[in-house]
C-alpha cells in the first residue's frame, strides 16, 4: 500500500477502504485514482484478497455542482468499469455528490 500515488489519501477500517483525491482536471483525477486502484489490486492479488467491484463506488464532489463534465469519472477494477454514484456510505456516514447531507 506504500506505492499508492502521492496525491491520493486513503482510509482503512476493517474491510472498508476509501481513497480520495483532488485535482483541477477530471483526466488528472481519473489517472491518479486508476493508478492507485491498480496498485491496491496488485497488493490484494499478492495476498489472495478479492476486491468486490459491486461494492466499489466512485463519488465525485465538485466546487461547481451545476457544471456538467464531458468526461465522467469512470474507474476500472477486476476488469469491470465502475460508473460514479450520486451518494455513498462510508463507516455509517452517507455522502452525496453535492455535500448537502440530505441523504
Amino acid at each position: 500500500m506504500n506505492s499508492i500515488h502521492q496525491h491520493i489519501e486513503h482510509g482503512l477500517f476493517a474491510d472498508d477502504t476509501a481513497l480520495w483525491a483532488s485535482s483541477n482536471t477530471i483526466t488528472n483525477l481519473k489517472n491518479r485514482l486508476q493508478s492507485s486502484i491498480d496498485e491496491i489490486q496488485n497488493w490484494c492479488n499478492a495476498w489472495k484478497i478479492t476486491i468486490q467491484p459491486s461494492k466499489t463506488e466512485p463519488l465525485h464532489f465538485s466546487l461547481h455542482p451545476r457544471k456538467k463534465y464531458n468526461n465522467e469519472l469512470e474507474i476500472e477494477t477486476e476488469g469491470v468499469t465502475i460508473k460514479p454514484v450520486f451518494s455513498s456510505s462510508y463507516l455509517g456516514i452517507i455522502f452525496d455528490h453535492k455535500l448537502n447531507w440530505r441523504s
